[in-house]
């Protein structure tokens, strides 16, 4: 298959130059196929295909009819040069989603393979014209891989866009051919990968001159993940598809006011739609976008990934001999949630403070169900979009894993011989910390979990599972990019405190 590199942006934004330059550093221009769906100040280094702006933006995703005469176009054309690469320079006021209809059309599809989406923007475009823009033209913002600027002055406004991509600022051609050729499928499995061969590869050349305690580390970490693994991809999936088919306007329906059915709905519809700590946020965001109360949108944000059905049975498979164990972590979960959520509906912090940094457009699950309407859409969105969370997440675990490995192995000896033992009060707040600062998704903390119950006493354990899908490092980092310091601050702070009484409580109910 032929692999497609697409630079968009708004017009004047310089995707031209952009594209003339990389070619012109990378000496491919032989093997270069060009298409261009906008008449840019400057020429193209090669002579593209040019598509016409108004056929394009007649395209509807759903009617192959409409671009089908623009699809044998581009297929013709391919077939003629035979290139090794395609570069599109796609126009700056047609939707995306056009876009991908030619591309994942029967006609395309099995010619073509995307790799990266590359939007370019100016610092004046964002401050200035970005707010205002309609959908169509925020869609190539949505769905690009990575962002191209000219300074870091906007780089948070633009991950309130767009998290997941790539933001970086004025890069010579060199870095774009890098990444460029970056796998899309991630750093961090291949590193797991070849991190695990090499210790094998010693192992079994130097298996005598490796100290037991190396080979501990190695098969705790190897047995947390194998153990992890299942949850991970569940979690992932899951919360992928919800993402993806779920309309928000089932959750306005269900969440609109602070009646006693709003607060009910958002304790339990995490059970129903099972979406980790990882993507709640952004739909949280977008909730309070559209009206839902402060109160009930943080409800639904504590309570879900403590009452996701896959959390649940990664509860249960950890602990198979404490089942009332999961019970427990439901029911005080769902308590911290609840009186957290209650805390601001009486308290409120100032209204307008919330939205200050919240773009007032559509989020990116809404845009993206507009491109749900062909199945090789759904299916590379969904692919795409599982293989960067997985990625993530398994990221987090893996290094939560490696330094629970080195705690349980070289800490636990230190503490028996030492004869030490933390009291229960001073144990809780240090698994609070660890469960803040190792960022493991909840559908797989419980595994981390079990093994921390052998160095700490289990309320503190109940605590570091309370806590850890409600708050952690990478969801205030999440949370950053779309509400001020001092709401997340007050959120912690009170998230901290109920979750260490609700531990209490759960240490109280056991003597």
């Amino acid at each position: 298959m032929i692999p497609v590199y697409i630079v968009t942006g708004f017009i004047g934004s310089g995707k031209s130059t952009f594209i003339n330059e990389l070619l012109q550093y990378r000496k491919k221009l032989g093997g270069t196929a060009i298409i261009s769906a906008e008449e840019g100040s400057e020429p193209l280094i090669k002579e593209p295909l040019q598509l016409n702006a108004d056929e394009l933006s007649a395209i509807v995703p759903s009617d192959i009819k409409s671009y089908e005469l623009i699809a044998c176009k581009i297929g013709d054309y391919l077939k003629r040069l035979q290139p090794k690469e395609l570069w599109i320079e796609w126009n700056g006021m047609v939707s995306f989603h056009q876009l991908e209809a030619l591309l994942y059309s029967d006609i395309l599809s099995h010619l073509l393979q995307v790799e990266k989406v590359l939007y370019i923007c100016t610092d004046q475009f964002v401050s200035t014209i970005l707010p205002g823009l309609g959908n169509d033209v925020m869609s190539q913002l949505y769905s690009a891989d990575c962002i191209i600027t000219e300074s870091n002055t906007h780089h948070a406004l633009l991950r309130t866009y767009n998290g997941e991509a790539k933001i970086i600022t004025a890069p010579t051609p060199e870095k774009v051919e890098q990444l460029c050729r970056n796998s899309t499928w991630g750093l961090i499995p291949n590193l797991l990968v070849i991190g695990i061969t090499t210790y094998i590869l010693l192992v079994t050349a130097f298996r005598h001159d490796i100290p037991y305690s190396i080979h501990q580390c190695f098969a705790i970490i190897t047995g947390l993940i194998i153990e992890a693994i299942p949850f991970l991809l569940l979690g992932t999936v899951g919360s992928t598809i919800i993402r993806y088919f779920v309309p928000q306007r089932v959750l306005l329906k269900l969440l609109g006011d602070h009646s006693l059915k709003s607060y009910g709905a958002a304790m339990v519809s995490g059970f129903a739609l099972p979406i980790c700590d990882c993507a709640i946020i952004p739909l949280f965001k977008a909730l309070i976008d559209r009206g839902i109360p402060l109160s009930v949108a943080l409800l639904f944000m504590l309570a879900s990934p403590i009452i996701n059905p896959i959390t649940i049975l990664s509860t249960w498979y950890a602990f198979p001999d404490n089942p009332m164990l999961s019970v427990w972590r439901i029911v005080l979960g769902l308590g911290v949630a609840l009186l957290v959520a209650l805390s601001f509906r009486f308290w409120p912090p100032a209204t307008s403070i919330l939205k200050a940094r919240t773009p007032q457009n559509l989020s990116y699950e809404e845009i993206v169900l507009e491109t749900t309407k062909t199945k090789h859409i759904d299916k590379k969105r969904l692919l795409v979009h599982m293989e960067r969370e997985f990625s993530q997440l398994l990221f987090y675990f893996s290094m939560a894993a490696t330094v629970l490995s080195i705690v349980q192995v070289y800490g636990k000896p230190w503490l028996l011989n030492a004869g030490l033992t933390l009291p229960e009060f001073t144990a809780i707040p240090i698994l609070l910390m660890l469960a803040f600062f190792f960022s493991i998704c909840s559908t797989s903390d419980a595994i981390i979990g079990k093994s921390l119950s052998t160095l700490f006493p289990i309320s503190s354990v109940m605590g570091f599972l309370i806590l850890g899908p409600m708050l952690d490092i990478k969801n205030v980092y999440i949370l950053k990019q779309y509400m001020p310091t001092s709401f997340i601050i007050r959120l912690s702070i009170t998230i901290a405190v109920m979750s260490y009484i609700a531990a209490l409580v759960f240490k109280f109910f056991l003597s």
